[in-house]
């Protein structure tokens, strides 16, 4: 019985808590920054779609579940990235959310190897809450009636790159700032993250990273770094504040991009939900202005 209370309580505490942030949290977004961070797009010349599906708290029915798909390509002429960005987020048991948004981000090149950019994001979100869909006893802290809300969503960053660090900030849901407080609106979010690529032999590289991300309720620090092993596999282990220890596993090859995440939870719903997991799908296309599929880090 107590196994069971302790069941339901970490269903309502991760409805209630994801119902009211904005944002979900991956573990290999850094792969591709647009979602998070407009001034991301447009880092290869090449066309790149990405795609990941996570998997949250495995084994524990009404789980939460996202994907997430970004296109993106780098227009020469214009010195400028464009792209587009969508996600699906199903945060608990009766909550849902759609985010889909455009992004531009125009280029200044110093140098060949310097790259300065400023980032736009524009687009709507659409959220969703059914609570007929609640298997346990009323909560007053719980609407108790359907609710769907549409509303514009805008972002904005910057972000600096060489072949060696990669540093960026961004703020997104900025209309945030002018709807009311409720949880059926998104608070304004922001992200830092700052990552290194250290040559360490002829075929091993090291790419430490650190990321901060407010979501619109918690406070978080991402550390993590990956080993790049020759031109096919890279190895990662990383850790964020208070919730998740994490491993990253993935495989290169031409054109394509493959990789699995596992994150081990950390607290009490680790009794009942110990692992999450992520797989990510990438294709880096070449154009005739691309660098033939090679990966930027």
């Amino acid at each position: 019985m107590r196994k069971l209370r302790l069941l339901f309580s970490c269903i309502a505490l991760s409805v209630l808590s994801l119902y009211a942030q904005n944002d979900f949290t991956l573990s290999e977004q850094l792969f591709s920054r647009i979602r998070i961070n407009p001034a991301g797009t447009g880092n290869s010349a090449n066309v790149n779609i990405f795609s990941i599906n996570r998997f949250q708290y495995a084994g524990m029915e009404g789980a939460p579940f996202t994907t997430l798909l970004n296109v993106q390509t780098y227009i020469e002429k214009a010195k400028s990235g464009i792209g587009v960005s969508f996600n699906y987020d199903k945060s608990g048991i009766a909550y849902h959310q759609i985010d889909f948004k455009a992004v531009y981000a125009y280029h200044l090149n110093f140098g060949k190897n310097n790259v300065f950019s400023f980032g736009v994001g524009l687009g709507l979100y659409n959220k969703e809450f059914d609570p007929s869909k609640h298997v346990y006893e009323p909560d007053p802290l719980v609407p108790d009636r359907y609710q769907k809300n549409i509303k514009f969503d805008a972002s904005f960053g910057i972000e600096y790159a060489n072949p060696y660090i990669l540093l960026g900030v961004s703020i997104n849901h900025i209309p945030g700032f002018f709807y009311e407080q409720t949880t059926m609106n998104s608070r304004p979010s922001y992200y830092a993250y700052a990552r290194g690529l250290i040559p360490c032999c002829e075929k091993f590289k090291l790419a430490p990273a650190l990321v901060y991300y407010y979501t619109g309720q918690y406070h978080v620090i991402d550390a993590n770094v990956t080993g790049f092993i020759g031109k096919y596999v890279y190895v990662g282990l990383g850790y964020k504040t208070e919730t998740t220890a994490y491993a990253m596993v993935g495989f290169e090859w031409n054109w394509l991009r493959i990789g699995y995440a596992c994150d081990v939870n950390i607290g009490k719903i680790s009794n009942l939900a110990w692992t999450s997991h992520e797989v990510m799908l990438s294709f880096n296309i070449p154009t005739k202005r691309g660098n033939d599929g090679k990966w930027i880090y």
